[in-house]
């Protein structure tokens, strides 16, 4: 960065290049974000947010709305607004100002999915920032009985925006409710600094089932073997993977136990954690499945043979001189962590000759937590059902997500999957009126599959 200095620690700090005076504004919100770590959201996501809004103060300090002469509002919101444009287009824009700013700070254009996750940092910031100038005010009205901060200026990005009526329909068709709940209740949506829309993609993003093992027993860093056996096996998400610590993992007992704040994979928790008072992290097991959970537990073996002698409880500790045995999590920010478990990925995947249909290139590690999805989906055989795979309300457990939609776009049905249901459901209609049993049918058929698929295997 150009004009500001962040010092990633426990609580990370930032200050000015040319004064090198410390930005209260950003320091203040950063010990505010990690006090609430557990309460909300993971321990990565602090380090997340605060380096997303460093790189936002570059931007303003660039543009002039911060470090200089006081800039008329109405310039200051325009210029702040245009954030997600030096995002997505930088030196690209059709706008001067952010075309400058982009080639003065280096700035290369990120994907809309990339540009989504640096503003929600930013909009977290401006928004906590409001909050807590908002309940200031009050607290000095109330001690003063003075009504001179009765009118505290705010940015109309931080003000909650009233939603349209599609965007009511659409909550609408996609919700269950229950008992009175009333029609505004989700008439408003967070303010922020407005930023574009994911284009839906109906490309299959997961690994190739066939190619997962070969993949694993490829990766030739014990660091990044660990790490991707662990997100194929459990369907971790990086920021998981990155923050495991040796006391969450039970090697006798072989399970897993990650961070779960806001009780997505433990819903049952949540009450019990309302009645009693806050006692740290909350934790959830993670469901792993055969064989890539012996598999783990194997590069997880020979990882800690190679592991650096430290007092960190964190699993990823680094191996370099200069910080040997510290946390990989606290020393690099999260791009950085998963683009080198990416490279190991990439050159992995050299004979496989494996390239992703939806970007063109090589399968990036986030390929197998979409693979866990389609593996549970299809390929999980629960005694005592009459059809393959687990239930996508199962599977959101598992994987975390707060919207079953979600789920739905990583566990998709394989096309074998599909193709032999399909068959039994055309051989029932053959026999109709013969009185066969629809699983018997189904059972045959998955027996037809299993002999193809073992023929595959041969040739």
């Amino acid at each position: 960065m150009k004009h500001v200095y962040l010092i990633q620690m426990d609580t990370p700090r930032l200050f000015e290049v040319a004064t090198e005076r410390p930005i209260d504004a950003f320091n203040r919100y950063a010990g505010y974000k990690t006090k609430e770590v557990g309460h909300a959201f993971g321990e990565s996501v602090p380090y997340q947010y605060c380096s997303s809004v460093a790189h936002f103060f570059d931007y303003c300090y660039e543009t002039g709305v911060m470090g200089g002469q006081p800039m008329p509002p109405e310039v200051a919101q325009k210029t702040i607004n245009l954030y997600w444009e030096f995002l997505t287009k930088g030196v690209n824009s059709t706008d001067f100002i952010v075309r400058r700013a982009a080639k003065a700070l280096g700035k290369t254009p990120v994907k809309t999915v990339s540009a989504q996750k640096y503003l929600a940092g930013v909009n977290d910031f401006l928004r906590t920032s409001q909050m807590k100038l908002n309940d200031l005010a009050s607290l000095i009205r109330i001690l003063t009985k003075s009504d001179a901060f009765a009118n505290v200026m705010s940015l109309p990005q931080t003000q909650d925006r009233r939603r349209t009526k599609a965007e009511m329909d659409n909550i609408h068709n996609n919700t269950l409710t229950f008992g009175n709940t009333p029609k505004d209740a989700h008439a408003y949506a967070p303010g922020g600094i407005p930023g574009g829309k994911v284009k839906s993609s109906h490309v299959s993003r997961n690994f190739p089932t066939e190619h997962v093992l070969t993949l694993l027993n490829s990766i030739e860093d014990p660091q990044c073997r660990c790490a991707a056996a662990m997100i194929a096996a459990g369907g971790l998400r990086h920021s998981e993977v990155w923050g495991i610590r040796r006391s969450d993992i039970d090697i006798d007992s072989r399970t897993i136990r990650i961070e779960d704040p806001n009780f997505h994979r433990n819903p049952a928790a949540e009450k019990a954690a309302r009645k009693l008072p806050f006692k740290g992290r909350t934790l959830a097991t993670i469901v792993m499945f055969e064989p890539f959970k012996s598999l783990f537990f194997e590069s997880l073996a020979d990882y800690l043979d190679v592991r650096p002698t430290t007092d960190s409880d964190y699993l990823f500790v680094s191996n370099e001189r200069q910080t040997y045995g510290e946390s990989m999590l606290l020393l690099r920010n999260m791009n950085s962590l998963n683009r080198n478990l990416n490279r190991a990925l990439r050159k992995a995947q050299v004979d496989l000759g494996t390239i992703s249909p939806a970007t063109g290139a090589p399968y990036t590690s986030h390929s197998l937590r979409h693979f866990y999805g389609v593996w549970a989906r299809n390929f999980v055989y629960i005694p005592g059902r009459n059809q393959m795979g687990l239930t996508l309300s199962e599977i959101k457990l598992l994987m975390g997500h707060k919207d079953i939609r979600s789920t739905e776009k990583y566990a998709r049905l394989s096309e074998e999957t599909v193709i032999a249901e399909i068959e039994a459901a055309e051989r029932m209609k053959a026999l109709w009126g013969r009185n066969p049993h629809i699983d018997q049918i189904r059972s045959a058929i998955y027996a037809e599959l299993a002999y193809d698929l073992s023929q595959r295997i041969a040739a």
